[in-house]
């Protein structure tokens, strides 16, 4: 009963957003804030794109093909791995010849850990000239824009097709595929309902799934970022089946990262680190008790778990997070808190050893970055991590939820230099042959022009 009740509250929530957002304010957002030019930006300066170093995309554009991304996350608000992937394949997407426009739908006072993005204030005459020059067009919109202010706005830009990267903006999606009929593309970045079947992540992520369910229904195109993803999409909304396209993140190189790479691997003091979000379905709980078993038998060994919950210190951190019993292993474990991309980058390059425990990963970001700074890798193999490395040549893979396993896997890294400097190596440069965006972005660019065939062809019959 009690959870019949919060389902029908969230229902009843969902239905007054949607009607607030249409009658709160009826200002135009093309006159508060002006559509802006932005030079995208990748994860941080230190590893941003050297466009020295890019390899040429092979994507030949004869017509632009104009896409206006919908997102809530874009450098520089950033609060995860939507925000950078959303971030290098605008960037790319410019670079390859494509009309790119985002549609950034929230905060719009560059709160995040991302970048300031540096900007030029436009006129409206100017946007087809900026929507075709190599630079993205940036649409500024809070949350309670009117939904005709914005469906005008898309109208005047006049995008070929939609790319939908939160199910939360479903509701403006929607309108924008229905009403202008144009087509939409939409990644699904993470599965709700794999967020609480797999990750036992909360029960909002059941009632949010309805929500992402009907996107995903109704999308023209689903992108799934794993083959895993797309059986769970096949599982979970069959009806889709067919729409789904797996196109991976990808990921920017840079010459510091190039360079991490020559690191030396001698020392017996190696650093061990983990970055992500500090939520039960990253399995930092089974990695922090790991760490007692890795410490007896290499004891000089340190691990540094990087980020935390947004602007938390690294105290912060270590209070809710360190349990007693490993009190007497503090001087080996730090806690670094809230980081910005440059600070991340940082420990990469410092690193040795990078562990991603997830029990539930669509993707893992994290580990095209590792890959980039040459660390050898230690990571469940769930998802992403087991469709990237490979066992035995670019990385360990060990069940998830397994203390056991984990503490093995990181001791046979601690303990066998040479071991590292292969494996690291070798995903340094598989990462640079098959994971680079200039190589992602042509594979978008097919399911693009798929959608929008697709959508000609429906209107010519």
């Amino acid at each position: 009963m009690f959870q019949l009740l919060l389902r029908l509250i969230w229902q009843i929530f969902q239905k007054l957003w949607n009607i607030l957002k249409e009658q709160i304010h009826d200002r135009d957002p093309l006159q508060p804030s002006q559509p802006t030019t932005v030079e995208t930006l990748s994860q941080s300066d230190d590893i941003k794109h050297d466009p020295v170093e890019q390899q040429p995309t092979s994507l030949t554009v004869k017509q632009k093909l104009r896409v206006l991304h919908l997102t809530t996350e874009f450098p520089p608000v950033i609060y995860g791995g939507l925000g950078t992937a959303v971030g290098g394949l605008v960037n790319a997407s410019t670079q390859a010849g494509m009309a790119v426009g985002v549609l950034l739908v929230g905060e719009t006072d560059y709160r995040g850990y991302g970048h300031l993005v540096t900007a030029e204030p436009t006129n409206n005459s100017d946007l087809q000239t900026i929507a075709t020059s190599t630079r993205a067009t940036l649409f500024q919109v809070g949350w309670f824009e009117t939904l005709e202010a914005v469906i005008r706005l898309v109208q005047q830009w006049q995008p070929d097709v939609i790319h939908l990267h939160s199910f939360w903006l479903w509701s403006l999606a929607q309108a924008l595929q229905e009403r202008l009929g144009i087509p939409l593309v939409y990644t699904v970045h993470s599965l709700d309902r794999a967020e609480y079947e797999i990750g036992q992540g909360p029960s909002q992520c059941l009632w949010q799934w309805q929500t992402q369910e009907d996107v995903i229904a109704h999308a023209d195109r689903i992108i799934a970022l794993t083959e895993s993803e797309r059986e769970l999409l096949a599982d979970y909304c069959p009806v889709a089946k067919h729409r789904v396209r797996v196109v991976g993140n990808g990921i920017d190189d840079c010459a510091e990262a190039r360079q991490a790479v020559q690191r030396n691997w001698s020392h017996d003091a190696p650093i061990v680190l983990y970055t992500g979000r500090f939520v039960e379905r990253k399995g930092v709980r089974e990695l922090i008790a790991a760490i007692p078993e890795v410490l007896n038998h290499a004891p000089r060994t340190r691990f540094v778990l990087a980020g935390g919950h947004r602007n938390c210190s690294g105290a912060e951190m270590e209070h809710w997070w360190l349990p007693a019993e490993l009190q007497p292993y503090r001087q080996q474990i730090h806690f670094t808190g809230w980081l910005t991309p440059q600070a991340i980058a940082e420990w990469y390059r410092a690193a040795d050893i990078l562990v991603v425990p997830s029990w539930y990963e669509p993707f893992g970001m994290v580990i095209l970055e590792g890959m980039l700074y040459g660390l050898p890798i230690a990571a469940a193999a769930v998802g992403g991590p087991a469709e990237i490395l490979e066992h035995g040549r670019t990385g360990l893979l060990f069940p998830p939820k397994d203390v056991e396993a984990i503490a093995e896997a990181i001791l046979q890294l601690v303990e066998n230099p040479q071991l590292r400097q292969q494996l690291g190596t070798r995903a340094a440069k598989d990462v640079r042959q098959k994971w680079l965006w200039s190589r992602i972005v042509e594979k978008m660019h097919g399911v693009y022009t798929e959608a929008t065939n697709t959508a000609l062809c429906s209107k010519a019959a």
